[in-house]
């Protein structure tokens, strides 16, 4: 049917009824879950039935993928399922060929939706410009349904996205001001949406001036530990490298490294602890005094749930001895820290695997 912009896509959700089968990627992941998410409640509801909604992950089996196809919706009229972070490019040729079929052969009771939400995949080599597999399907898709793929925003596009958000909230923000929380915080979605639900919180329904942003913004180191976190939850280690080496480039110090990283586990830490204990992340901040930087403690409950506590002991544990390392020896300290991501990642396997 068609490969649709951001736009056209946002259009198609609001009115008519849904294609078959979807294939949403692109490198602006936040956009990914974003539309994702809505393009699955527009089909099944905000609380669907687990007979009408099946979530398959990356390592779903065509098999499994079909059969849940099959399957007729008891409560709703759509059966939709969705398979995230399925690496199209590594299946075998034969599976890729059953899958392009299957495209077409799709009930007209099922929405079938294959989304990127973590994973990137370039639908083309930019070497020598052969087509890959995930551009063989996203062809095969674009003739029975919908694909769209959402690319990084330049900061103009950005500014004007952050002044939205804004005034969603009841807040006032100049081009000059979204500018600076851009400068400030980098161009992950991601991040500049909890910027902006911060400032506007502080702002109460006011301008979000650049005063305003100076003190509460978080900057870029932060910035790319907090991704380097979040890359480590989700498995994606290549992008945990990248945020560390970003940051060598960047020359900023090793301590200053390793000082954040700890603050954002033991952030995450303290959050996980706290709902355990029944005590309220508002509680929690005031008890260990975090004042208006309470925002990082809500966020960071939300990457603690990823997280046994368990681990998060040992991962605390893992960085106190590299910290101890690093201040009481001589070493190289860029080798010191790719060894300690190296072991955070093991440990993050570990808890995966069990």
């Amino acid at each position: 049917m068609a490969k649709l912009t951001e736009t056209e896509f946002r259009k198609k959700l609001s009115s008519g009824e849904p294609d078959r089968v979807y294939l949403i990627y692109g490198e602006e992941k936040f956009l990914v879950k974003n539309y994702t998410a809505r393009l699955c409640e527009k089909i099944a509801g905000k609380s669907p039935s687990e007979f009408d909604f099946v979530k398959l992950g990356s390592a779903a089996e065509l098999e499994e993928i079909f059969s849940a196809c099959e399957q007729f919706p008891m409560f709703s009229k759509y059966k939709c399922v969705v398979v995230s972070d399925m690496n199209i490019d590594a299946l075998p040729e034969s599976d890729l060929k059953l899958l392009m079929q299957y495209c077409e052969d799709v009930s007209p009771s099922t929405v079938l939706i294959f989304t990127m939400p973590t994973l990137s995949q370039d639908p083309k080599k930019t070497g020598d410009k052969k087509t890959t597999k995930l551009s063989k399907l996203a062809a095969a898709v674009q003739k029975f349904g919908t694909v769209t793929e959402f690319a990084k925003k330049d900061n103009t596009s950005l500014e004007k996205v952050l002044i939205s958000w804004a005034e969603k909230n009841g807040c006032g923000l100049s081009p000059r001001s979204a500018s600076r929380i851009i400068a400030l915080s980098g161009t992950d979605m991601t991040t500049l949406r909890n910027e902006i639900d911060k400032l506007s919180a502080y702002a109460n329904g006011g301008e979000i001036t650049e005063d305003v942003i100076r003190s509460l913004s978080i900057h870029n180191t932060e910035v790319r530990i907090f991704a380097l976190s979040d890359c480590l939850a989700s498995g994606d280690y290549s992008g945990a490298y990248k945020q560390l080496h970003g940051l060598f480039e960047q020359n900023e110090k090793s301590e200053i490294i390793l000082s954040t990283l700890s603050s954002v586990y033991l952030d995450m830490y303290r959050a996980k602890v706290a709902s355990e204990s029944g005590v309220s992340i508002s509680q929690a901040a005031s008890d260990f005094k975090y004042g208006r930087r309470e925002f990082l403690l809500k966020n960071a409950a939300q990457r603690a749930s990823r997280y046994k506590t368990s681990v998060l002991r040992r991962i605390l544990d893992i960085i106190l001895e590299a910290d101890m390392t690093l201040k009481s020896k001589p070493t190289n300290k860029q080798i010191l820290l790719e060894t300690l991501i190296a072991r955070l990642i093991s440990e993050t396997d570990k808890m995966n695997n069990t």
